[in-house]
């Protein structure tokens, strides 16, 4: 169904615009990172590691579930849940701009001005 695709590409193209916004912003903060001396550690608790463990969940379970249900994607269908999963990964677990909550700050940020 031709649904399928458009929903298809609107989920890849949102996932992967974050993973390029997260990855975008690593690499700034690293740089940035080498000309300070001031560092910060963020530690999560119990709660929110548990939290943060469902939400990865419910997201690879969705992603998943828009590529297995496209019609369209019948012979490529493990390449794109691979790459969901590699993204989903790097974003909950690997990004400081997702795991400091940077993003947050920047989407309040933006409701402000």
């Amino acid at each position: 169904m031709k649904t399928d695709l458009v929903v298809f590409f609107i989920s890849e193209g949102f996932l992967f615009l974050l993973f390029v916004f997260a990855l975008v912003g690593d690499l700034s903060n690293r740089r940035k990172s080498k000309t300070t001396s001031v560092t910060a550690e963020v530690k999560r608790g119990e709660k929110s590691m548990n939290a943060l463990y469902v939400n990865f969940g419910i997201a690879t379970l969705v992603f998943t579930l828009i590529v297995q249900t496209c019609e369209a994607l019948k012979g490529n269908q493990v390449l794109f849940i691979v790459l969901n999963y590699v993204f989903l990964v790097y974003l909950y677990f690997f990004s400081s701009c997702f795991r400091n909550q940077l993003f947050f700050k920047l989407i309040n940020r933006v409701k402000k001005d």
